[in-house]
């Protein structure tokens, strides 16, 4: 085992690159558990609800893909709202497993950083719109199953600007 090892400092620009790829992986994560609340909150009844948590349990251990194929083949999700998942889906996928290593070459010029940098960004507010979508939907259709969700409607009002 080597005992020593100097690794050169982290640039400011490194610096910048890994929390623009960190802000993405987090923003991913919370569309993920929010599609993993969706699943449940649909295939379970208001007072279902440790039959719901045990799901939800379950259900977080899936991968993206997978919680996007049980919310298609169930019907879960407005089309519009499917086909926008899988599409993240492709840049989610990039993402974890090629955004760093695609172009080993370049790694370190600025125009890796800059198109590293604008996509990471884009994957970010894709994600956090979706995640409004998915809470948009469950307000729907939570009102629809007759529960007043006007205190969650003001948070949300509060927390994006939505006017319902």
């Amino acid at each position: 085992m080597v005992k020593k090892i100097n690794f050169k400092e982290t640039s400011e620009k490194e610096i910048n690159l890994y929390t623009c790829l960190g802000e993405s992986l987090c923003a991913v994560q919370i569309l993920e558990d929010a599609l993993s609340h969706l699943i449940i909150l649909k295939k379970t009844e208001p007072d279902q609800k440790k039959v719901a948590d045990d799901l939800l349990k379950k259900q977080q251990f899936y991968t993206f893909g997978r919680a996007i194929k049980i919310a298609k083949d169930e019907s879960l999700l407005p089309n519009s709202l499917e086909t926008e998942l899988s599409s993240l889906l492709k840049e989610r996928n990039w993402l974890v497993h090629e955004s760093i290593t695609i172009d080993k070459n370049n790694y370190k010029t600025d125009s890796f950083f800059n198109e590293l940098f604008k996509r990471t960004k884009s994957i970010t507010l894709k994600a956090q719109k979706l995640k409004v979508s998915i809470e948009l939907d469950l307000i729907e259709y939570s009102e629809k199953k007759g529960i007043d969700m006007s205190k969650v409607k003001n948070e949300m009002n509060k927390n994006y600007g939505l006017k319902f």
